[in-house]
């Protein structure tokens, strides 16, 4: 026996699968979305967080530009001493103390295991790049992502190598300037060796989560597309249902009805597509069939 297919049964099938073909295009559209969506906000993240890494850096490099240029020959021809005149590491970490007062989450550390200054003593991070230095004297510079200050931080870092001139404040503590062991005492930041990696100086921005920040983005563009796909779900489901099914439940009612006799039944649909050729067909088709039972009617009297 053959199985007959219902209007309401066709119009569901079509309608289930036209549904779901809106929905694996909404699915697909997420999947390809997430991952783009992370790359984008990592690859900004960290492009925002090397500019602002390479402003700070530059900020250092002038202040001891200025130190050696105009602050340590003057100081020198007067015969005065004054550490921050003298050391352009000091005078950074002078600045960096103010600078941080009003930028707290950036950082400017110079560090060393050796250190006059117990504050300068180095964090987790900062130990592993001084060994690193340490182990490569070719490095003259790392860049990497890490704690520092208990704040994930884009880190740039150069090496601290002993000079010449470090040895008048860093070398033999019975031959240093006196004001520099009445500050610091003589327990350490003394005896270095000229061309010794004694420290390292950072230059520290934040950087935000990158995962979060993804996830948060993720999490907007996902209700977007939600938005959009249930605008335009709900826009072509009414076109749809207008165009297309309610068309052709008239037409397979049309057709139901002849299949059982009711040869008058005509159908008028005025359009020129397919739906239209569709229609008139199954009118010529209708028709032929009413003329030929009159025939045989005609015939049978």
């Amino acid at each position: 026996m053959t199985t007959q297919t219902t209007p309401a049964a066709a119009r569901g099938s079509i309608t289930r699968r036209f549904n779901l073909s809106i929905l694996g295009i909404y699915l697909l559209s997420i999947l390809i979305s997430a991952p783009t969506i992370y790359y984008y906000t990592r690859h900004e993240v960290y492009a925002q967080s090397s500019t602002q890494l390479g402003l700070l850096v530059d900020m250092v490099k002038s202040i001891k530009g200025y130190v050696a240029k105009d602050l340590r020959p003057y100081f020198m021809k007067q015969r005065l001493f004054h550490t921050a005149g003298f050391s352009g590491i000091v005078a950074v970490s002078r600045v960096a103390e103010n600078f941080k007062g009003m930028q707290g989450s950036y950082s400017i550390r110079n560090v060393s295991d050796n250190p006059l200054n117990p504050d300068n003593r180095p964090e987790a991070l900062e130990s592993e790049l001084l060994s690193r230095f340490r182990a490569d004297k070719q490095l003259d510079e790392l860049r990497v992502e890490g704690l520092l200050g208990g704040q994930q931080m884009l880190v740039r870092s150069a090496p601290i190598v002993s000079a010449k001139g470090c040895l008048r404040c860093h070398g033999d503590p019975d031959q240093v300037p006196i004001q520099i062991t009445a500050d610091y005492g003589r327990g350490a930041g003394y005896n270095y060796r000229i061309g010794d990696v004694v420290g390292v100086e950072l230059v520290g921005v934040p950087i935000a989560n990158v995962d979060a920040l993804a996830l948060k983005r993720s999490l907007v563009a996902t209700g977007l597309l939600t938005l959009m796909f249930a605008i335009v779900f709900m826009t072509i489901n009414l076109l749809v249902r207008h165009y297309l099914i309610s068309p052709l439940l008239k037409i397979t009612e049309t057709a139901h009805a002849v299949a059982k006799g009711e040869l008058d039944r005509s159908m008028n649909i005025e359009r020129n597509d397919e739906i239209g050729d569709l229609a008139r067909s199954v009118e010529l088709l209708r028709r032929s069939f009413a003329q030929l039972m009159k025939r045989m009617r005609k015939g049978g009297e």
